[in-house]
């Protein structure tokens, strides 16, 4: 396979350096080099966010309506059904992904930019109702530039949680995926340009973290930021952003339960917990990474759950039979393995997998590990407590409600979880006491694009989705109007 060269893309074309050098973009199933990226240099980026900026300000983007915004994007989302494909191929080799997977992401994809579309024209400010001569008004406005920071395991999904967001707000967005898998990222703003959005309302800045992702943050042009990545990158974003007092949304990590009852259905509920556990071989920020079951159905259950994992078929992401992929980086890679290998020392049993999976031919050289089942897992142990973004599930048994609650809550993370019983009064209760942004009860992860993803503790801050993340890309301005001259001046003085 020839090496391809991605650039950074700015004021409609991609750039064939950036000035701090290039970096290597691998294959994850293979380790084969599929493409050389150029780095953004402080300077390069300030160029890319200065070109945005412009576009912002631009006569061109002011006539734009919210209307034709809503078209434009509309417009996007068609580009994507029809380039699937090859959008499907920049993800397969860029990210390691199940083929079948990947045809679902797109469908998703272009869902969300349809949402915004719809929703573009749909941002409503308020009057309130007063006495005394004055109207009291609320708008909201476009912050400006804004920078959306993608992750390495979902970058086209991510990219779609951001961008739509933003432009249908009227901003101009700068984007910058993981060093590890920009290729898609390019490609969106490729056809964000041929959906017709002016060039430099859609950029995208290449390069590590801690060089242009740091220029990026700090750059002052910049007035709000969407992160999505691990706790450890996020608080750094938050400190980096807070000297100038930036708008900052964080979706971090999560260390979620999925919650089975003894009178819940127990083939479904398994069903659910090897879908969430080892989706995208665990690399997903939402998955349940421990199961909760209760004590006097935990063998049976477990006895179930067992017999699905053992199924899972792990190999060639080009496979259709492929269930499973690789881990994206080596790096998480080599955590995930490392939780694994510790997990026995810590007293867990595996009743599944448990380490490395020797693959052949051309996937030899690949980042595989097998899904691994962990039972006699206990709160306190890492296995438990800690994200460990791989394909690790950790089962609890619990003897009550309350038990499950406390165990579920007992990490720092909450971002989402699962409740699996046939009692409708139980799970209402399970909904208020769980501390988790978003909670499933009898179905998994259901109901994007419209409902909003509200991370709480250690698992982010803002908002994500729905109608509330499009707001989160709108500043809030209120006016007052005197009508005649019976409106007060000051506070009653």
């Amino acid at each position: 396979m020839a090496v391809r060269h991605v650039g950074p893309f700015v004021d409609g074309r991609e750039l064939k350096e950036g000035g701090a050098g290039f970096a290597d973009v691998v294959n994850p199933a293979t380790g084969e080099l599929i493409a050389r990226q150029a780095c953004c240099d402080a300077a390069c980026v300030g160029q890319i966010v200065r070109s945005s900026e412009r576009a912002f300000h631009s006569p061109e983007w002011r006539r734009v309506g919210a209307a034709e915004r809503g078209k434009m994007l509309l417009k996007l989302a068609d580009l994507i059904e029809q380039r699937a494909e090859e959008l499907i191929e920049l993800e397969l080799i860029d990210v390691g992904k199940p083929i079948t997977q990947l045809r679902g992401e797109i469908a998703l994809t272009a869902s969300i930019v349809r949402f915004y579309a719809g929703a573009a024209d749909k941002i409503e400010g308020t009057v309130k109702s007063t006495e005394g001569g004055c109207f009291y008004l609320t708008t909201y406005e476009p912050y400006g530039v804004v920078a959306g920071i993608l992750p390495w395991n979902y970058p086209l999904v991510n990219a779609a949680l951001k961008v739509p967001p933003a432009i249908a707000a009227g901003n101009a967005i700068v984007l910058k995926p993981s060093v590890e898998t920009p290729l898609t990222t390019v490609a969106l703003a490729k056809l964000c340009l041929e959906a017709g959005m002016p060039k430099g309302i859609v950029n995208v800045v290449l390069g590590s973290g801690s060089s242009a992702g740091n220029a990026l943050v700090a750059h002052p042009a910049v007035r709000k930021i969407s992160f999505t990545g691990s706790t450890d990158v996020g608080r750094h974003i938050q400190k980096l952003a807070a000297d100038r007092m930036k708008m900052v949304n964080l979706e971090l990590g999560g260390k979620n339960a999925i919650i089975v009852f003894a009178d819940a259905d127990l083939e479904r509920a398994a069903q659910a917990a090897a879908l969430s556990a080892f989706v995208n071989c665990g690399q997903l920020c939402v998955a349940c990474s421990r199961v909760l079951v209760e004590d006097s159905v935990a063998d049976r259950f477990l006895e179930l759950l067992a017999a699905k994992v053992a199924k899972i078929r792990v190999g060639d992401p080009r496979d259709e039979k492929t269930l499973v992929g690789p881990m994206t980086t080596k790096g998480q890679y080599q955590t995930a393995l490392k939780y694994i290998e510790n997990a026995r020392g810590e007293g867990a049993r595996v009743l599944c997998g448990g380490g490395k999976l020797e693959m052949s031919g051309a996937l030899r050289n690949g980042f595989w590990l097998q899904p691994t089942l962990l039972a006699d897992v206990k709160p306190g142990m890492k296995v438990h407590d800690e994200e460990i973004f791989g394909p690790a599930l950790s089962a609890v048994r619990f003897s009550g409600e309350e038990e499950a609650v406390r165990i579920s809550n007992s990490v720092e993370y909450g971002l989402s979880g699962s409740v699996w019983t046939a009692n409708m009064e139980r799970g209402l209760r399970m909904i208020k006491a769980l501390d988790t942004g978003i909670i499933w009860v009898n179905t998994m992860l259901t109901g994007y694009p419209q409902i909003p993803v509200p991370p709480r503790k250690m698992s982010g801050t803002g908002v994500e989705l729905g109608m509330e993340g499009l707001l989160a890309y709108c500043k809030r301005k209120s006016a007052m109007i005197g009508y005649d001259d019976q409106a007060p001046v000051g506070w009653g003085l």
